[in-house]
């Protein structure tokens, strides 16, 4: 089953996963923007809670994901 786009009063919220040994432990919501906005606002966000030592962050729009950092090497 695919996911569901979350929504909050007529918007789609993007999502920030923060990650740990490949493991989600915390959502961060973000506000629409293009791609390059988001991945900003991500980066922001793994950056204010640098103190929770989160290894990497994913970035989703609805069931696409966006953007992966730290980024992954080429297969």
């Amino acid at each position: 089953m695919p996911a569901l786009p979350l929504t909050y009063g007529g918007g789609v919220l993007m999502r920030c996963y923060l990650l740990k040994d490949g493991h989600i432990l915390a959502v961060e919501f973000l506000a629409s923007g293009s791609d390059q906005e988001l991945i900003e606002q991500a980066h922001g966000h793994f950056e204010r809670r640098a103190a929770e030592r989160f290894e990497g962050f994913e970035v989703w729009d609805a069931a696409r994901r966006v953007y992966t950092w730290p980024e992954q090497p080429a297969k």
